[in-house]
């Protein structure tokens, strides 16, 4: 499988999990902003997606590295992550066939960046070697006539998932509705002071508690012993 090839399965792959055309999921080159006496450049894009809500619309970008047997690394998440950054995207997935280093799981985790691994699932010698509607007609009459997918997928690390907070949410509330408490004041207890006295509370409906001495006198609330007739 060549680069194309696998940008394409990774195409198909999107509109599949998205519920979407091929169509709506572009290849294009997105103009840096320019400086004044800077050269002008572009940001080539593998994937590139909308998602409109209510609310807005959410851009999505995706690059598609084909792999013979080395990993995807650490800096081809990072400078994903810049190009993000550039063209204001919202989302950035990395899909490869043969998985990630710890460094570049470990860079998608800090930068929240989706990783996926996609791998061709049918018979390669029948793919068209080059052009994008030649490569997605034979993917679209393969899948339509076979009872196995087209690819196959995992995910590695999903990212940040407005889903994920939601349910996080519920949890918490359920948890700090399970916490509360009540305070009960209990009476006729014994609370013993290093001086070796007892403090007890009186247990009489309108009686205030009394504190005695070694001796067994009562004090009072001045702290000096009360007069005895």
């Amino acid at each position: 499988m060549n680069s194309q090839q696998y940008e394409e399965l990774c195409r198909y792959f999107l509109a599949e999990k998205l519920g979407t055309s091929v169509e709506k999921i572009k290849s294009i080159r997105i103009p840096n902003p320019t400086r004044p006496g800077l050269p002008e450049y572009q940001h080539q894009v593998d994937l590139y997606w909308e998602i409109e809500s209510e609310l807005g619309t959410y851009l999505h970008i995706a690059n598609a590295k084909w792999r013979g047997n080395n990993k995807v690394d650490q800096q081809e998440v990072m400078l994903l992550q810049q190009v993000k950054q550039k063209i204001a995207a919202h989302k950035a997935l990395m899909l490869t066939n043969q998985g990630y280093t710890a460094g570049a799981i470990a860079v998608a985790k800090d930068e929240g960046i989706a990783l996926h691994i996609v791998k061709p699932n049918i018979d390669l010698s029948i793919l068209p070697t080059q052009g994008q509607n030649s490569i997605q007609a034979k993917l679209h009459e393969v899948a339509s006539t076979s009872s196995q997918p087209v690819f196959l997928h995992e995910v590695v690390h999903k990212a940040f998932d407005f889903r994920e907070v939601s349910i996080q949410n519920r949890l918490s509330s359920s948890i700090s509705r399970s916490s509360s408490y009540q305070t009960k004041i209990i009476s006729g207890y014994e609370t013993k002071v290093g001086g070796g006295y007892s403090h007890k509370a009186s247990t009489q409906s309108g009686s205030r508690g009394s504190v005695k001495t070694h001796s067994g006198a009562p004090v009072t609330k001045s702290g000096g012993p009360s007069k005895t007739k």
